[in-house]
């Protein structure tokens, strides 16, 4: 999604967005309250956009809009190529930095609207130094970042200075700035964690996870992506999040997830693929509860490894199909292997974040 990179000054050279602004082509109109709806994250410098553009409050006759505003984006282009004190300006006081109500009849020249738009946006900068975008910073390694870890079926659940919570499972790595908060709310994850974001239109809360960038504003969604897998997955809980991929520290290929979807994103391939699946699970993940019913060993190996985030192998697998039913409320992981094991004649060994079962002959 093209506008995810988009500074406030940007939208200025879209002529739908100019449209949207002066409310005269319901075309654009429902386009931008689509991009609104979809996008929340981009609403803070769409309406910076906007209130802008009435700042200049730029009036053009009926008859001529249509074609006059095809020669805005024209002309702003063109003063980028120049210098921008060869281009007049009598409209903007100097050097007071407040932007004055200016009103711009139709024999004016379009190429010194398009110049003081240029220097009205110039000054709006000065008066906002907040940079927006999704442009994502380089990861170093031997930058000092706060580093929050867990052990073996340990879990973690944090308060962060934004009032976001974040639960972390076992075995996961979770890095941040020191200065989080301040001028972004840019985490990285290595493992498994669910996130409860607190809203900051001004700030979206994005997590790296590999090559892959969740952006929220405020909402809840789980994250697994344990190196193991080969595979990211994000499941939506609550509100709205986008996820894309990052190339040369930007986010392309933006999808965006309603609650009760999910999106899997193969390490190899990038290629994001969205599904839905039952909010209850986020529940059973958070408290731990694990429900059996006439469960396969295959499926037993699925549900531990979501809650608990281990692999699973088996040596000697029986011949007949097993057909596990049982319930247990946030139990730890040996407590539910030994019940399991005791059931299905089978002892288990675990070393690091992996589980190793032998079913006695």
């Amino acid at each position: 999604m093209k506008y995810a990179a988009y500074a406030v000054e940007d939208f200025l050279t879209e002529d739908t967005f100019l449209n949207y602004c002066l409310g005269n082509d319901q075309k654009a109109v429902l386009y931008w309250e689509h991009i609104r709806n979809t996008y929340p994250e981009l609403e803070d410098r769409i309406l910076k956009a906007r209130t802008l553009f009435f700042l200049l409050a730029v009036k053009v006759d009926p008859l001529e809009k249509q074609q006059e505003l095809n020669k805005l984006k024209m002309a702003i282009d063109r003063l980028e190529e120049n210098s921008p004190a060869a281009v007049p300006i009598h409209e903007i006081e100097s050097p007071e930095p407040i932007i004055r109500k200016l009103w711009f009849q139709t024999k004016t020249s379009w190429i010194t609207v398009a110049a003081a738009i240029v220097i009205a946006i110039g000054t709006y900068a000065l008066l906002d130094k907040k940079e927006y975008g999704t442009t994502i910073p380089a990861f170093a390694a031997s930058s000092q970042r706060i580093t929050i870890k867990t052990a073996y079926n340990e879990r973690k659940t944090i308060t962060l200075t934004d009032g976001s919570k974040v639960t972390i499972n076992g075995l996961t790595e979770l890095k941040l700035d020191p200065n989080y908060n301040e001028d972004n709310r840019i985490l990285w994850l290595s493992g498994e964690a669910f996130f409860e974001v607190a809203k900051d239109k001004e700030k979206p809360f994005i997590v790296i996870t590999g090559k892959t960038a969740t952006t929220a504003l405020g909402t809840s969604f789980k994250i697994n992506n344990y190196s193991r897998r080969n595979e990211t997955s994000v499941m939506l809980n609550t509100g709205k999040v986008s996820v894309g991929t990052i190339v040369n520290q930007q986010v392309k290929e933006e999808l965006v997830l309603s609650p009760g979807e999910q999106v899997d994103i193969s390490a190899d391939a990038g290629k994001l693929v969205k599904t839905t699946f039952n909010r209850q699970k986020i529940d059973d993940w958070n408290n731990r509860n694990l429900v059996f019913s006439k469960a396969s060993l295959q499926e037993i190996k699925s549900l531990l490894r979501e809650t608990y985030g281990i692999e699973i192998t088996a040596k000697n697998e029986p011949k007949k199909p097993i057909a596990f039913t049982g319930k247990f409320y946030g139990k730890g992981l040996t407590e539910v292997l030994s019940a399991i094991g005791f059931s299905n004649h089978f002892t288990y060994v675990i070393i690091g974040d992996s589980v190793e079962l032998s079913f006695v002959e």
